[in-house]
């Protein structure tokens, strides 16, 4: 195996958060990090805070890491949030919720060579 060197281009924090509302969210928060480029780098997402206790394997309340999608060039799009469909009840009706529902997370743009 070819040896390499991996580099930090940028840190930020997303905090914890958790609520839920109405409808479809789009937003997303740019992180834009001078140099990176997605044939050399990639996104390194790490939770800063663990339950203290072992997770059952499906929601529990406390807590996803955040998403990222590359938008181009140099910016990337962090999503802390899913939509979904939820049920009214009645017959096959639902409707648009969106759930963040997000564990502290540090986040790392970090490029190899």
């Amino acid at each position: 195996m070819d040896d390499f060197t991996l580099f930090k281009l940028a840190s930020m924090q997303v905090p914890a958060a958790n609520r839920t509302g109405q409808g479809i969210r789009s937003d997303y928060i740019l992180f834009d990090v001078p140099g990176y480029d997605p044939s050399n780098c990639f996104v390194l997402i790490t939770p800063s805070q663990y339950a203290s206790y072992e997770q059952p394997g499906y929601s529990d309340g406390w807590g996803m890491v955040p998403t990222y999608r590359e938008l181009g060039g140099t910016q990337i799009a962090i999503f802390t949030y899913v939509n979904i469909k939820y049920p009214t009840g009645v017959g096959n009706d639902y409707r648009d919720q969106w759930v963040e529902n997000t564990c502290p997370s540090t986040i790392e743009a970090v490029r190899f060579r």
